[in-house]
């Protein structure tokens, strides 16, 4: 549902484009729910109600703004039907399927059943965090980084960003303030990567003598994205890669650059949510 055609509507000319009434027209709106909404793969997978009520709102919403539309009478009873008995707050709770796409092509998915609240049964693990689907995103954008390349990802809770590298996953137990089993992983790691590693003012000191162990050289770099949830917290962390990265190492400290993922368009896991403020911190030692 997420990659359905809402740019063709954007760009066409609802009062001249011959285009918007075939868009509207009934036959593709039979379509839209033999193809979509009833899909196999919708029905086994189904997303939570309250997602496929507001992505058939919208699309109502665009029929009704062509000239002389029709509305598709099967379309019509299954949406006002769901939505009668569907809650549509954002505070709706329960488990559903997530589908996410590692290719603009739709060819590898990663389907996961997750809780909608990101707070639930005392734990935020049951819904997988914004900052992982930016990171994962930004890879299928730029894939070139990874391309042949050995990946490392901390903290990989369920790894919705490995997938996206396309190559055998391995999964191993690492504790950061082993600095001896990390600087052994260097060794295996072109790439070190995580998401939302750097919420806890507490662990982002381990986490970067982590890093300082796993990026030892200037071949290799780290990916990491974090949701400013305290400013303070993201600014140690940032405080700590410039400052405890100066050590006796003849291929010099690390550098750091940071990128504002906030208002990317890079929407082929999730449209963004707009009230994350998400950065990408690039490691790489000088």
């Amino acid at each position: 549902m997420r990659h359905f055609i809402w740019g063709d509507w954007e760009s066409t000319d609802l009062e001249r484009d011959e285009n918007a009434a075939l868009l509207a027209c009934v036959r593709v709106q039979g379509e839209v729910m033999k193809t979509i909404i009833f899909h196999e793969h919708t029905t086994s997978h189904s997303p939570s109600h309250r997602y496929i009520v507001l992505f058939l709102k919208k699309y109502i919403e665009k029929i009704e703004s062509t000239p002389n539309y029709d509305l598709d009478d099967e379309l019509m009873e299954f949406y006002v039907s769901l939505a009668a008995t569907t809650n549509l707050s954002a505070g709706s709770t329960g488990m559903c399927y997530k589908t996410y796409t590692l290719d603009k092509e739709q060819y590898t998915k990663v389907v996961l059943n997750e809780e909608q609240m990101m707070i639930s049964q005392g734990t935020t693990g049951l819904q997988t965090w914004e900052a992982s689907l930016r990171l994962a995103d930004f890879f299928v954008e730029h894939p070139d980084i990874v391309r042949g390349q050995k990946v490392v990802e901390l903290g990989a809770g369920c790894g919705l960003a490995d997938p996206a590298f396309k190559d055998s996953v391995q999964v191993v137990e690492l504790d950061w303030e082993h600095t001896d089993e990390c600087a052994k992983l260097s060794d295996s790691a072109d790439v070190v990567i995580g998401a939302d590693i750097t919420y806890d003012p507490t662990i982002v000191p381990v986490l970067v003598n982590a890093l300082k162990e796993m990026v030892a050289s200037s071949q290799q770099v780290a990916y990491i994205t974090a949701t400013i949830r305290n400013q303070e917290t993201f600014d140690l962390f940032l405080q700590l890669i410039g400052k405890c990265f100066s050590m006796q190492y003849e291929s010099g400290v690390l550098g750091k650059s940071v990128m504002d993922l906030s208002e990317t368009k890079m929407a082929t896991l999730c449209h963004p949510n707009p009230t994350a403020d998400i950065r990408l911190v690039l490691i790489t030692r000088k």
